[in-house]
């Protein structure tokens, strides 16, 4: 019995030292869910009421001050894949600005982020404004986005990084647009015709 119980903690060691590299499942889900725009979400106080996860009922005392509302609703509502939002007046934009597009809410007149919630998907649409006027700054701030969400994606979900390659970051006027997804020709499409 006792050999037995030997063998049996000598082949165990040995099959978790050949595995101790890898990351297990509930590791890699883990940190793929990371991926996503991990926002800094209200408190249930900050809230007006019961909103899905990853989106912030507005701040009703800002809530009129971004023009995209409209826009963030028929991007929603066009792909399954977006499902969380984030817009410029909301608390969980102003909580996040800095870790979304490294400035602060003040640095643009206007914004939103339309994203999967769901950790495992690329997707998402940013549109921003910037205070200064810049589309330039603008631009590289988007342009920046996108290489952070491709190094988010590289070492977990490996699947989803020519979606983020293919990724347009442009200009509509005086906004700036950054879309990560594979409906890039109908969501772009949808955002000038709102945005003209």
């Amino acid at each position: 019995m006792k050999l037995r119980t030997t063998i049996l903690t000598a082949i165990a060691a040995l099959l978790l030292t050949s595995c101790g590299g890898a990351e297990s499942s509930s590791e890699a889900a883990s940190s793929a869910a990371e991926t996503a725009p991990s926002l800094t979400t209200v408190s249930a106080a900050e809230s007006t009421a019961e909103v899905p996860s990853g989106y912030s009922a507005p701040d009703e005392s800002q809530a009129a001050t971004s023009e995209l509302t409209g826009l963030r609703d028929a991007l929603l509502e066009a792909s399954d894949l977006l499902n969380g939002s984030a817009v410029y007046g909301e608390k969980l934009f102003k909580n996040n600005s800095r870790k979304l597009y490294n400035c602060d809410e003040s640095d643009l007149t206007d914004g939103m982020i339309v994203y999967n919630s769901g950790g495992g998907r690329a997707d998402e649409v940013s549109v921003i404004k910037r205070t200064d006027g810049s589309a330039d700054n603008a631009l590289s701030v988007l342009e920046s986005r996108k290489t952070l969400r491709y190094n988010d994606f590289k070492g977990y979900v490996p699947e989803e990084l020519p979606k983020i390659e293919a990724g347009r970051v442009f200009q509509v006027g005086d906004w700036c647009v950054l879309i990560i997804s594979n409906s890039a020709d109908s969501l772009e499409e949808i955002i000038k015709d709102k945005l003209k």
